[in-house]
């Protein structure tokens, strides 16, 4: 059965289903309706008495599993779980929307709008005000309201007076003006991504696959999934082919935008998914506390309280109090990545990059790209630069292996430390060489030594053989007097060296592993909590940390035995201050008594560089070459700062 509408062009469309039929018979009961009224005289705001219309074959007969569940209005009438009479409520407040004489005598009849009032709707129906407000047809609980099908445009006044309104996102869906759409953008806030999202890895796409499933079978499973992907990006493209199998299309909300939705957004987002028959992918990356978390947290809850199909997925574990829901099925990806070897050196992604990633992928998604790995591995470099600049200090290594001035025992320690890092895919993975425990495949070493004895010239020595920049953390920076803040800068400058393949280097590190006495209040459990976290974090990073100490006797025996390598800087003897002094010196060394300055000053390798600098600057100033005397005077300088008395005799 069709009927003709008005379209904006002034001419006439043709619909064809249920709508059509429907407007139909609603259509000659308001002209039954009306003529009633202008025969009678009466007054235009409503009848003296109430006379209901007669029944009609069309109104007595008509079932809505007459028609084919594709017809946009049946799809509402089942998935909203309308009746016969809701079904015809909805088409009263259409008809006004599509026929401008039916809004006519919409005005004449209610005295003020061209949309129905409560009464006038009810009326049209056959059914008394009274007994369609007791039977709840029209309360804000009801199927056409709770679903957003209608609405009140002055929800102030008394039911019976109250107009209906279709919202356009409706009267959209039910003149087919969606259909045929391969992409549709719902503001910035939630996107379709019909389109796919790039190849899916296997085993993500069979993980995900087999957790939709009902389990009875159904086509999908109902309310939310968890995913939890790390830093993998598995999950989205994995989502989307799972989905895709099952007849779902993918809505996927913007996090970046959430912040900016419009306070009825959760709402919108459910009332679309069960429009389109689509399935919600929620990404899950913001903080508990971030700005847009209300409303991703409203997202959630509507998500999981209308039982709707939902992917969610994020990089850590579920937190149910923090989102005030919980999933019906949960689904771990992480370990399909490293199966999958997405966090072996040099592919691994930072943390901290996860959103921007996100995003990224998202992005592409729409446009019809998949990030590629090289696109994925710029972004997470730029994250990783950007955490690590915050809290720590780059060092693009000047010092090379020759520049080191150190007994032979310490210099194999430190090559020994070095090949731990070159050869670890060849001991670990090749040779199965399991740690087990939760270690990483990186290393970590002490080093521990008084002031100038080398400690941070070795570290970059290192870093320079393994052709890598040196970051060195001061923990006093990234220690925070708040709960938990210390614990997330540990990670971000952990994940990003990771991510950079950079040598950590820990400042001062036993002002983190002091020797653990008493707890006696909650400050010294607190400190404990923060210990044990570097600690941990240490022992499952993926890259090489070091950490350096003055003294050593302050530190808990129980952590230095948990290092891979500790190695001692001792003050130099004469034999190597010696080599010292000549390094420093260069081609120019044999002119002064290198032998004098080895034996008489105690120094450390520190000082001595610094009491080299003292004397070429004071040459400088008078623009003459170094002599004796500025050596000499460079180590008194030394010497004062030290606290000792010089004397060169």
């Amino acid at each position: 059965m069709t009927t003709p509408h008005e379209d904006s062009s002034g001419g006439t469309a043709r619909l064809e289903g249920l709508l059509p039929s429907r407007l139909v018979v609603i259509e000659d009961r308001l002209r039954v309706l009306y003529a009633q009224r202008m025969a009678d005289h009466q007054d235009a705001l409503g009848p003296a008495s109430y006379t209901p219309l007669p029944e009609t074959p069309e109104r007595q007969g008509w079932q809505i599993a007459q028609y084919d569940d594709e017809d946009p209005l049946v799809h509402l009438a089942h998935e909203f779980e309308l009746s016969s009479m809701e079904v015809d409520l909805l088409v009263c407040a259409v008809l006004p929307e599509l026929n401008t004489m039916c809004g006519a005598a919409y005005r004449m009849l209610t005295g003020a709008s061209s949309r129905p009032t409560v009464a006038l709707a009810l009326e049209l129906l056959g059914v008394p005000a009274a007994d369609g407000i007791s039977q709840g047809l029209l309360r804000v609980t009801s199927a056409l309201f709770a679903g957003g099908l209608l609405a009140f445009e002055n929800p102030e006044l008394t039911c019976p007076e109250r107009v209906l309104r279709v919202p356009d996102r409706i009267l959209d869906y039910l003149l087919g003006e969606r259909k045929g759409t391969a992409a549709y953008i719902y503001g910035p806030h939630l996107q379709e991504l019909s389109r796919g999202a790039g190849p899916a890895d296997p085993a993500a796409l069979a993980a995900l696959r087999a957790c939709l499933a009902d389990g009875s079978g159904g086509a999908m499973r109902r309310g939310a999934v968890y995913v939890q992907e790390g830093s993998s990006g598995l999950a989205l493209p994995a989502a989307c082919a799972a989905l895709g199998e099952v007849g779902r299309t993918p809505l996927v909300s913007n996090p970046e935008e959430l912040e900016y939705a419009p306070d009825d957004f959760a709402d919108t987002v459910v009332r679309e998914a069960r429009l389109l028959r689509a399935a919600v992918v929620v990404p899950v990356f913001s903080e508990p506390d971030a700005p847009e978390a209300a409303v991703l947290r409203r997202l959630i809850k509507a998500l999981t309280r209308a039982q709707l199909p939902t992917v969610l997925y994020g990089s850590d574990a579920w937190d149910s109090q923090a989102w005030g829901a919980t999933p019906t099925a949960f689904v771990d990806l992480t370990r399909v990545a490293a199966a999958a070897h997405l966090s072996l050196p040099g592919q691994r992604l930072c943390t901290t990059a996860v959103p921007a990633l996100d995003r990224a992928r998202r992005h592409g998604v729409v446009h019809a790209r998949a990030l590629t790995p090289d696109e994925a591995q710029r972004i997470s470099r730029d994250c990783a630069l950007r955490d690590l600049g915050r809290l720590a200090r780059r060092i693009q290594p000047g010092v090379q292996w020759d520049d080191l001035v150190l007994p032979p025992p310490v210099r194999e320690r430190l090559q020994t430390l070095t090949y731990r890092i070159r050869h670890r895919q060849r001991v670990l993975d090749a040779w199965r060489l399991r740690r087990g425990g939760g270690r990483g495949r990186g290393a970590t070493a002490l080093f521990a030594g008084e002031s100038g004895t080398g400690k941070t010239m070795a570290a970059e020595a290192i870093a320079a053989e393994l052709d890598v920049d040196l970051y060195i953390v001061n923990l006093t920076t990234v220690m925070s007097k708040y709960i938990g803040e210390t614990e997330k800068n540990l990670e971000r400058v952990f994940s990003a060296a990771e991510s950079l393949g950079d040598v950590l280097l820990f400042d001062e590190a036993d002002s983190m592993f002091a020797k653990r006495g008493a707890v006696r209040d909650a400050n010294d459990r607190f400190a404990n909590l923060q210990s044990a976290y570097l600690l941990q974090r240490l022992e499952s990073f993926d890259g090489l940390a070091i950490l350096t100490t003055n003294l050593r006797s302050n530190m808990d025996g129980a952590f230095t035995r948990r290092f891979d390598e500790v190695i001692e800087f001792r003050s130099p003897g004469a034999d190597v201050r010696a080599r010292l002094w000549r390094t420093l010196l260069g081609e120019h060394a044999d002119v002064y008594d290198i032998e004098h300055l080895a034996a008489r000053f105690d120094l450390a390798g520190g000082s001595i560089r610094a009491a080299v600098e003292t004397a070429a600057f004071a040459a400088a100033m008078e623009n003459r070459d170094v002599s004796m005397k500025d050596l000499l005077k460079g180590v008194e300088v030394e010497y004062g700062k030290l606290g000792r008395l010089f004397n060169d005799t």
